[in-house]
């Protein structure tokens, strides 16, 4: 055994020694020399992070940069990565190739997303005799970028990545490539290809490529590229995905000349499934991964997939199939890892039983379709998702307590009764369960969670849940996501919920019953940034000493009876964004400690009892006077349909309440402070919320007038001052408020002329009506005083003879009169 181990360590430590320099020896000056000079020109005359970073005297050690060393003892640069490491606004950068041919040892460049246009001196990335990997994607490369492959040949470049070129792919720069004969991987996705822009001796030499993606082009009528994808005999992996294709577009030469292709991908296209289209693909027999999601493929599945032995991977999802599932189509796909059907039309009952042969069997996607399943699932499975379809009855406890189930989800189903009890002594595995959306009834048992201490999401909201929480919660340590809304969930909540849990980070038990109850301290909960608990009946005021979570970003509170004045501690919280205390009995003043809040984008505060002046300070919020955009983490659900769990954070804006999450969330910025008992005039400092989207301040004691200033808010949307003791005029100036799209300046004392032009003619007179005072269209009494003044002439004159006489008369005496006096001049 000795004798075994002894050459297995000193085999380990020399090859320690190739990649690391902790070894003795030799640095090479020049190379070092050359990587300060490339460092330099990288952000030049910026500087970079990189300044900071390439201090040491071994520079083998440097970030991005790994090294070799020779026979000589002599240490060399071996791989260069600097992906996307040249600083924003710096325009194009034309890097020097002669600083390159110093590192004659270098085999992999990574330089994507440097804004590369050219390099100075081309033909001298030729001297790189022993690159192997190139990379210089997404860079606005010119047709000059590349030297001539034809004519400077590099034998020993394998891979090409050359995705991305903005801002579109140069034909010169294309025909730089042919002459690559060694090539085993080409990357030109992403760059709107078509016949026009490739050369035909570009496929000619590469007769060794065995990858080759062409992805996210235009691919649809480019007959002659994907024609000449038929002679490259010795292609394992092809991606055709996100190119417009149609049923016309793929030759059948493909399935008949790519024999030892092992991954295909032709999703995100338009494929309907012509005849002989899977026929075709299932001569592929030696396919391990076939991606056709989101097509437009119909029918039923071709029995022929049940002969492609070699699949690992088969993803089918959102297409239009439908039909029952044969039990035997997948009985023989013994290799197959992953199956994702979802988002299809499949029916009937589905038959665990077909996959009992599938030992390799792992992940499992079935989501929105109208399956039925049977009772037993195979063992071995580790992610399962079935929502979106139609499961009835009582929850499956087989899937809940099955041993090796890592990952499952029911969602949308019609699944009734109560979670069932474990009777098993043995922990279940579960890292993940959503059962949220069903019918499910009856109390939480005691001990249910007990079964579960590995779980880090748990979602039963919108369900009929009652009772109180089991203290078997206090057992979920790892859980990071915990959403029980829209229940009837009532008590207290477990003291693992409240304070000490270092692991939650979404806790969400909005729309319950926890009546009567005060409302709860939550402290010391390090990781926890969403706290949903709006409309749950709690009462009693805010404590002092509530809260230490330093990470919160959202927090709503809204629609409980909570009492007393807003706590001035909500600045300690650096990354809260969004504010919620709306629908509580709040009283006293806005404490100026929110103006410190500077990552404030949404409060809201309305219906209150709050009083008092508006503080003018609101005018000085960053998030509100600079446009920018909250980072609000989603939950990365890791199941087979890729789907991220996001909080739905209602919110009130153009007087309908919407829930808002992902990308809108994060860009709303919202200030409502609505219907409490606020007096004194409106603070013109507001007007300087340029990025602010939606001002309520309806329904308060406002007096004054409507600041001029108002006229900055350029970002505004939704602008409600109704209700209030406003006077004088609208300033005309808010007509410019081009994104204005609700405006409601109802019930005040306002004056004057409406401005009706810009924007301002699509606002109807619901909007001014309850001002007195207020004239012009599009309010009714302008137009009724027209209507009267018109008729009050127009009508004697076609009732009455004599009055038409008189009128008339006196009309004939006027013109006389002015001939008379035109004469006379």
């Amino acid at each position: 055994m000795a004798g075994v181990s002894c050459p297995i360590f000193w085999t380990c430590c020399i090859l320690m020694c190739l990649n690391f320099i902790g070894c003795s020896g030799k640095l090479v000056e020049e190379e070092k020399r050359a990587l300060l000079e490339l460092r330099d020109s990288l952000n030049y005359p910026n500087g970079s992070t990189l300044i900071n970073e390439w201090v040491e005297e071994n520079y083998c050690a440097w970030a991005a940069v790994s090294c070799i060393r020779d026979l000589n003892n002599d240490v060399h640069v071996l791989d260069i990565i600097l992906t996307s490491k040249r600083e924003l606004g710096l325009g194009i950068w034309y890097p020097d190739a002669n600083l390159l041919t110093r590192f004659t040892h270098l085999q992999s460049l990574y330089l994507s997303g440097n804004a590369i246009g050219n390099w100075i001196m081309p033909e001298a990335l030729c001297k790189l005799r022993n690159l192997k990997e190139l990379d210089l994607s997404f860079n606005p490369l010119n047709g000059d970028a590349l030297p001539h492959f034809q004519v400077c040949s590099l034998a020993s470049l394998e891979q090409l990545h050359l995705s991305g070129i903005y801002p579109s792919f140069p034909l010169p720069l294309l025909r730089a490539l042919c002459g690559l004969k060694n090539m085993r991987k080409l990357d030109l996705s992403n760059n709107n290809l078509t016949d026009d822009s490739m050369p035909h001796c570009l496929f000619d030499d590469l007769s060794y490529l065995e990858s080759l993606d062409l992805s996210g082009n235009n691919l649809k009528n480019s007959h002659h590229i994907l024609s000449a994808l038929c002679t490259l005999r010795n292609l394992k992996r092809l991606d055709l995905s996100d190119n417009f294709l149609d049923d016309g577009s793929i030759p059948t030469c493909l399935f008949e000349k790519l024999s030892v292709l092992e991954s295909l991908d032709i999703s995100h296209n338009n494929i309907r499934g012509f005849p002989g289209f899977f026929s075709g693909i299932c001569k592929l027999r030696n396919l391990q991964v076939l991606n056709l999601q989101d097509n437009l493929i119909q029918g039923g599945l071709d029995p022929c997939l049940g002969g492609m032995t070699s699949l690992v991977s088969l993803d089918l999802s959102f297409n239009h199939f439908e039909g029952t599932i044969s039990s035997s189509i997948f009985s023989n796909l013994t290799l197959l890892e992953t199956l994702r059907l979802s988002d299809n039309r499949f029916d009937g009952l589905l038959l665990f039983a077909s996959f009992a042969n599938l030992s390799n069997l792992e992940d499992i996607d079935l989501t929105n379709n109208e399956f039925e399943v049977d009772t037993e699932t195979p063992s071995w499975l580790k992610s399962l998702s079935l929502s979106y379809n139609a499961l009835q009855g009582s929850f499956p406890s087989w899937l809940l307590y099955n041993n090796t189930l890592l990952m499952l989800s029911l969602r949308s189903n019609r699944l009734n009764g109560g979670i069932p009890a474990s009777s098993q002594i043995q922990a279940s595995s579960l890292l993940m369960l959503d059962v949220s959306d069903n019918c499910l009834a009856s109390t939480l048992p005691t001990n249910v969670l007990a079964s579960f201490p590995d779980l880090f999401y748990l979602n039963l909201s919108n369900n009929a849940l009652e009772g109180t929480l089991p203290s078997s919660f206090d057992n979920l340590l790892k859980l990071e996501v915990l959403d029980l809304s829209h229940n009837f969930l009532q008590g207290k909540l477990p003291p693992a919920l409240r304070q000490n849990h270092t692991s939650l980070a979404h806790l969400v038990l909005s729309n319950n019953y926890f009546h009567g109850e005060v409302m709860p301290r939550f402290s010391n909960m390090s990781n926890l940034a969403y706290l949903l608990l709006q409309n749950d009946g709690f009462i009693g005021v805010l404590p002092a000493s509530m809260f230490n979570l330093p990470v919160l970003k959202v927090m709503d509170i809204s629609g409980n009876n909570l009492s007393g004045n807003v706590p001035d501690y909500f600045p300690l919280f650096p990354h809260l964004a969004i504010l919620i205390l709306a629908r509580n009995q709040f009283h006293g003043i806005i404490p100026v400690s929110l103006c410190q809040m500077q990552k404030l984008h949404v409060l809201d505060m309305s219906a209150n009892l709050l009083s008092g002046v508006l503080p003018s300070c609101l005018g000085n919020i960053t998030a509100w006077t600079k446009e920018s955009q909250v980072l609000l983490p989603a939950f990365m659900w890791l199941s087979p349909s890729y789907a991220n769990y996001r909080v739905k954070v209602p919110l009130t804006t153009k007087g309908n309440e919407l829930s808002y999450e992902g990308i809108p969330l994060s860009q709303m910025t919202i200030l409502d402070l609505s219907m409490n008992h606020f007096n004194s005039e409106i603070p013109s400092q507001l007007g300087q919320l340029a990025a602010l989207r939606s001002l309520n301040l309806s329904h308060n004691v406002l007096s004054g007038h409507i600041p001029e200033s108002f006229m900055n808010l350029k970002q505004l949307e939704s602008l409600d001052l109704s209700s209030n003791h406003l006077i004088g005029k609208i300033p005309p100036q808010m007509t410019r408020l081009d994104s204005l799209s609700t405006l409601n300046l109802a019930f005040n004392r306002l004056s004057g002329r409406i401005p009706f032009e810009h924007k301002f003619v699509t606002f109807e007179a619901s909007s001014y009506r309850g001002n007195k005072e207020l004239c012009g269209p599009p309010l009714e009494n302008d137009s009724v005083a027209y209507v009267l003044g018109f008729w009050s002439v127009i009508a004697p004159l076609l009732l009455s003879k004599n009055w038409r006489t008189t009128y008339y008369a006196k009309v004939h005496s006027c013109i006389e009169l002015c001939k008379e006096k035109l004469h006379l001049s």
